[in-house]
């Protein structure tokens, strides 16, 4: 197939991208490629892929340009998506929630449209109007957010398990990683460690101007049992998620799907999740992690982390997010799509034929 992947060129992709939309987009488009695919990604200048790169700029990101310019650069590298796609793509999937429906609409190009960002009602009116055209959810529970779009299928994100490896041998620490907001509900995670007398190590962006940095982390981090790190890098990323005894993840929001809960599955590590959006999805209860409703139970569970088989955890990664069967998934769906447009057409020519039989015997007054 002749694939083309449509992403923002405001960061680039790459397969250590910081920015999860950013790996998995190369993690897909190069996967595609080694399965003999041609594959076209439509990015920033300085993305890093295995497939053929087209870019009308550099990382938005890195000029100096008003968001007005910024939306311009995004629909002119969409606009050059469909405009090569005409006569060289069978199929364009767009990681745009919502500007690429403005093209697919009048392109015979079928497009399939990957939504990363929750929804918010700022743009749910927008996407009512688009509500037909074909997307795929990362998790069943995304879908409760609009119910009402053709959600034409559902994979779950897939992570590399060559590079976030198995380690069966933990340190002694727990673990947040992620945004540090209040609806990522980082200060549950340090009650929860607090009252069960155990390490936490918090990585990840703060926000000082928001005040929740200030009001409710600041005042707990001791350096020693509940320990800032900053922001990590990929490669100090994953050696954090292999020596931690669990990730704690107390969302406070309906997540679409949660990456570092797979990212940190596939060294090993269990999970302890607020029930929220798709943790219960990705948690098998027990097994890989506990699905909890308050900073008690967090408690509780971080004090039955020991019962957790951690190549156990590592397995049920392997089997449902690897990064071979994310690819394998889109790859199946790519092929319906285009089998239901080409038995559609066939259909809408058989209709046109027997209108133009109908038209004609009429008008020669032969029936």
């Amino acid at each position: 197939m002749r694939i083309g992947q449509l992403t923002s060129n405001f960061h680039p992709i790459g397969p250590l991208s910081q920015k999860a939309i950013g790996s998995h987009v190369a993690w897909l488009s190069n996967g595609l490629v080694d399965k003999g695919h041609d594959v076209h990604v439509f990015a920033s200048s300085e993305s890093e892929t295995r497939a053929h790169l087209h870019a009308v700029s550099e990382a938005l990101s890195t000029l100096n340009l008003s968001e007005n310019v910024v939306r311009y650069y995004m629909l002119l590298n969409i606009s050059h998506g469909y405009e090569f796609g005409k006569n060289n793509l069978d199929i364009i999937h767009s990681h745009f929630n919502l500007f690429t429906s403005y093209f697919s609409r009048i392109s015979d190009i079928p497009t399939i449209t990957s939504i990363h960002s929750p929804i918010t009602d700022r743009i749910r009116p927008l996407l009512q109007y688009f509500k037909n055209e074909r997307y795929v959810s990362f998790s069943l529970a995304q879908r409760k957010q609009a119910p009402e779009l053709n959600w034409y299928a559902n994979i779950y994100h897939g992570v590399d398990m060559n590079i976030f490896k198995f380690n069966p041998d933990p340190e002694d620490y727990f673990l947040y990683l992620g945004r540090i907001t209040e609806d990522k509900g980082v200060h549950f995670a340090i009650e929860a460690a607090r009252a069960a007398g155990v390490p936490l190590r918090i990585v990840g962006t703060s926000y000082p101007g928001e005040g929740y940095w200030q009001k409710h982390v600041e005042p707990h981090v001791d350096g020693v049992n509940v320990r800032y790190l900053g922001e990590a890098n990929f490669e100090r990323k994953i050696e954090l998620f292999q020596g931690a005894r669990a990730l704690l993840f107390p969302t406070q929001v309906a997540e679409a799907f949660g990456y570092s809960m797979i990212e940190a599955m596939a060294c090993g590590t269990p999970v302890i999740g607020f029930n929220n959006g798709s943790v219960p999805e990705i948690i098998q209860e027990g097994v890989s992690g506990f699905v909890v409703e308050n900073a008690e139970q967090m408690t509780t569970a971080i004090g039955k982390i020991d019962q957790i088989d951690r190549l156990k955890v590592r397995k049920r990664a392997e089997l449902y997010f690897s990064v071979e069967k994310m690819i394998s998934g889109y790859e199946k769906v790519y092929k319906r799509i285009l089998e239901d447009t080409a038995f559609h057409a066939h259909k809408k020519n058989k209709r046109l034929l027997k209108e133009s039989v109908n038209e004609f015997v009429k008008k020669s007054g032969t029936a």
